[in-house]
């Protein structure tokens, strides 16, 4: 039986729950595949440009991991972290297949994939695409994810005509933890509300290792960084094991996902069991204060840590959920409950860190007919996050896949659907 109760600590509200998180009423055991790969591999414009990546060390097909996915019309892009023999960091699908699978084409060509002069992408982190269809790239300037190689920065492109609107540097106050020192831009969730306007746009950057939350104002091209304990990893919950392999994360914020409904701004340290969340209403006028700031959410409420998380525009959030491989989901018409949250899929097999996730609709590989009925699907990207670390990846299997699902028919019967009689979201409640 579910129990709940009320406490107040690390100044917000808390809530602790006891029971396990119910997998769904018709549990799908894993997600239709739409690419997967053994490794990855790159558009290098013939054999010999290919040979001579390989023979100079420019590209070496063991240290390609994605980090992240979003799709525009026909473009899936594809993000790699970049490591030693990683030619390009911010890729598209391509139409050709190698012996790994889909090959990579660097976006928007190959120039941005040079950064000897830190003009080019060092290493895209994450990626976001706003209704404006502008591409929001968070470029951490980490080789190897732990030298800085150049300042951290922020690009948006244009997806009409792929040209480079925007290029902002992240100051280095802001970009690390002044205290520790440390630091690594992992995170973007982008909030667009008009088109016609640059000041209606904001970004919301987190540093996982320096425990922060960067707000950018696109209007004055503005960084705040703000601190929150809510941010802070737990020591009790830095252990990772996936699929019976195990690893250590001390990272604190990450995996954020915005609701386009409530305006919340969800997010986890990526070692915790706790789902928090900020209204980022609070964010909208340039004066507000750093003490004045509100953070709501429910300790310990997952039986393990989460990772990737989205929101549809009917108020569903979607998380993975790291030790079970699985995907869950709560709806932000419910209490933000135990007893209210589902596993609607998993999989041992192809659900091995949920990486990335992006809700999109009418998908080009969709029915005609479907995407007028149900409009939303989920983009899922797993990518064996333990195989990365301990650097035992076996090649000849497939490691990496992208995967996609119909909203609705993933929640359908489970208490992630609306409820028939409340169609109001869940109340927060902000003290300013």
């Amino acid at each position: 039986m579910t129990r709940l109760f009320m406490l107040v600590c690390l100044g917000i509200v808390c809530q602790g729950t006891t029971g396990n998180i119910l997998r769904g009423e018709s549990l799908n055991k894993s997600l239709p595949i739409l690419h997967e790969w053994k490794f990855f591999d790159y558009d290098f414009g013939s054999d010999e440009r290919r040979q001579d990546a390989i023979l100079s060390g420019e590209y070496d097909y063991k240290n390609n991991y994605p980090s992240d996915i979003d799709q525009w019309h026909d473009k899936i892009f594809v993000t790699m972290l970049r490591y030693n023999g990683v030619p390009s960091s911010l890729n598209v699908i391509s139409k050709k297949v190698g012996d790994g699978g889909p090959l990579l084409q660097p976006y928007p060509d190959w120039s941005f994939a040079k950064y000897d002069d830190c003009s080019g992408i060092v290493s895209a982190s994450k990626l976001a695409i706003d209704k404006c269809d502008r591409l929001w790239v968070l470029d951490s300037g980490l080789v190897n994810n732990t030298q800085p190689m150049c300042s951290p920065k922020l690009l948006t492109f244009d997806l009409t005509t792929s040209q480079l609107l925007k290029q902002v540097e992240i100051p280095h106050d802001v970009a690390v933890n002044a205290t520790t020192g440390k630091g690594r831009l992992s995170s973007l969730a982008v909030q667009s509300l008009d088109c016609n306007t640059n000041s209606d746009t904001m970004v919301y950057i987190a540093d996982e290792k320096g425990e922060g939350l960067i707000v950018y104002h696109n209007s004055d091209d503005s960084f705040h960084r703000l601190t929150s304990n809510t941010f802070d990893y737990d020591p009790k919950f830095t252990k990772m094991t996936i699929d019976g392999e195990s690893y250590t994360a001390q990272d604190g914020i990450s995996g954020m996902a915005l609701s386009p409904m409530t305006n919340n701004l969800y997010y986890s340290p990526v070692a915790s069991t706790s789902l928090y969340y900020v209204n980022t209403e609070q964010f909208r006028t340039s004066d507000y204060q750093q003490n004045d700031i509100h953070y709501e959410g429910v300790q310990n409420i997952l039986d393990t840590q989460s990772s990737a998380k989205v929101v549809s525009k009917s108020g569903v959030l979607f998380f993975g959920l790291v030790g079970d491989s699985a995907l869950g989901c709560w709806n932000e018409h419910r209490t933000l409950e135990r007893h209210n949250i589902r596993t609607v899929a998993q999989s041992d097999e192809t659900l091995q860190m949920i990486a990335s996730m992006k809700i999109k609709e009418a998908l080009p590989h969709v029915p005609i007919f479907d995407r007028y009925i149900n409009r939303e699907y989920i983009l899922v990207l797993s990518n064996k996050m333990q195989k990365m670390v301990n650097n035992d990846f076996n090649f000849d299997d497939v490691n990496f896949r992208i995967m996609n699902a119909n909203v609705n028919e993933l929640i359908l019967n489970t208490r992630c659907e609306n409820p028939d009689n409340d169609r109001t979201p869940f109340k927060i409640s902000i003290h300013l």
